[in-house]
């Protein structure tokens, strides 16, 4: 019969107290702050709102900070993003996907052809960029609101 190592009173303590320094560590590194949004011109029950938020210029349109899928319920839908507590600035970009087919539309000049729009103040004429797109996170609790193109 094989008898299982007996674990001492001190063992116990200083592993228990490394899990306590793991989850206090760990719950630090994923610190999230998370902000208001409001999207608006959404097209009820069409499709679903792609959103991706991103943190720095350097991540922009390549890594971002989170991304999720809306079910378009109303004309206006409003949500939280949440983001690493370091954050200050934050560019969100979005589109609804009428078709359900995972990937923004655009006709034959590369325009969208499905609703789009972002945070901040972009450009009629080609895509966001970090400058204009980046908005600063609100400490007022006042929401990101964002129009949709018709």
């Amino acid at each position: 019969m094989k008898y299982l190592p007996t674990t001492t009173t001190a063992t116990a303590t200083a592993t228990a107290a490394a899990a306590v320094l793991f989850a206090v560590f760990s719950a630090a590194a994923t610190a999230q702050t998370c902000a208001p949004v409001e999207v608006r011109n959404v097209r009820p029950t069409q499709g679903t709102l792609m959103v991706v938020a991103y943190t720095s210029e350097a991540e922009f349109n390549k890594k971002p900070a989170a991304a999720m899928q809306l079910k378009t319920t109303a004309e206006t839908l409003s949500f939280s993003v949440c983001l690493p507590a370091v954050a200050t600035h934050v560019a969100l970009m979005m589109f609804q996907d009428i078709n359900d087919n995972g990937k923004m539309d655009s006709n034959i000049l590369g325009i969208p052809s499905e609703p789009w729009g972002s945070s901040g103040k972009p450009s009629n004429f080609g895509p966001p960029n970090w400058a204009a797109a980046s908005v600063a996170l609100p400490a007022d609790g006042k929401p990101i609101v964002v129009m949709l193109s018709k």
